[in-house]
C-alpha cells in the first residue's frame, strides 16, 4: 500500500511539472526534487519521464471513460436528456478538478517528440471512438439522426476541446450552467426552425424533377418568405 501511494505521490508532483513547464522542458531531476525523493526511488516506480506521461494519459481516459455512462431507456430511467446531461456534469467536474492535466493535454507542443505526438493523437482517437459508439448507440435507440458518426464524433471533440480550454484559461466554475448550453446546442443546434424547414424544403427540391411555370415560381416564393423580416 506505502509503494502505490508513493508511486501516486510521484505522479501528482509530475503532472504539476508537466502543466508548468511543459513536457519537453521537464527533465527526472524537476520530478524528484519536488517530489522530494531520490533518483533511485523514482526508478523503482517508472523507468523515464515518458513513462510517467503515459501513465497520466491512460489515468485521464479511464476517469473520462468512467464518467460517461451509457443512456438507459425504461420507465424506471431518467429521460435521456437528463442522462446526458449528468455525463456532462461529471466530465466538466473532472476538467475543473483536474486542470493541469487538462493544461497538458492542451498544450502539448509537437515536433519534438514522435513517440509522445502519437500517444497525444491515440489519446484523442480513443476519446473520438468512445463518442462515435455513443452515437452509434444513440442511433440504435432511435434518440440521435442518422449521420456520418466520425464526422460528427470529431466536430463534437473539437467543441469539448475548446471548451475544456476555455474553463482552463478563464477559471469558469459554473458547471450547471455550462452543461446546459452544451446540452442545449447539442440537442438544438443554433438553427431556428424556420431555416430547417427551408433547408429541408432545398433538399426536397434538388431531389425532385424541375419544376415551371406558376408553380415552380410560387414554390421559390414560399422559400423566400421564410426570411422576410416581420413587421408586426
Amino acid at each position: 500500500m506505502e509503494r502505490q501511494a508513493r508511486r501516486e505521490q510521484v505522479l501528482h508532483h509530475a503532472k504539476h511539472i508537466f502543466a508548468r513547464k511543459g513536457y519537453h522542458r521537464t527533465n527526472i531531476a524537476d520530478i524528484i526534487a519536488r517530489a522530494r525523493i531520490a533518483r533511485g526511488t523514482f526508478y523503482l516506480y517508472f523507468q523515464n519521464k515518458r513513462d510517467i506521461f503515459e501513465e497520466l494519459l491512460a489515468q485521464t481516459l479511464g476517469e473520462l471513460r468512467s464518467r460517461i455512462q451509457r443512456l438507459r431507456i425504461g420507465s424506471d430511467q431518467p429521460n435521456p436528456a437528463e442522462q446526458l446531461r449528468a455525463n456532462l456534469r461529471r466530465v466538466l467536474d473532472f476538467v475543473l478538478d483536474e486542470r493541469e492535466l487538462t493544461d497538458i493535454l492542451l498544450n502539448h507542443s509537437t515536433g519534438f517528440d514522435r513517440e509522445i505526438d502519437e500517444q497525444i493523437v491515440d489519446f484523442y482517437e480513443r476519446v473520438t471512438d468512445q463518442i462515435q459508439r455513443s452515437l452509434d448507440l444513440g442511433i440504435e435507440m432511435n434518440l440521435v439522426r442518422r449521420c456520418d458518426t466520425r464526422a460528427v464524433a470529431y466536430c463534437i471533440l473539437g467543441g469539448i476541446k475548446e471548451i475544456v480550454g476555455q474553463l482552463s484559461r478563464n477559471r469558469r466554475d459554473d458547471v450547471a450552467v455550462l452543461a446546459e448550453e452544451i446540452l442545449d446546442f447539442g440537442l438544438r443546434g443554433v438553427a431556428r426552425p424556420e431555416l430547417l424547414e427551408s433547408v429541408k424544403m432545398e433538399r426536397e427540391q434538388s431531389s425532385a424533377p424541375v419544376s415551371h411555370g406558376v408553380a415552380g415560381a410560387e414554390q421559390a416564393a414560399g422559400a423566400s418568405f421564410i426570411f422576410r423580416p416581420k413587421l408586426d
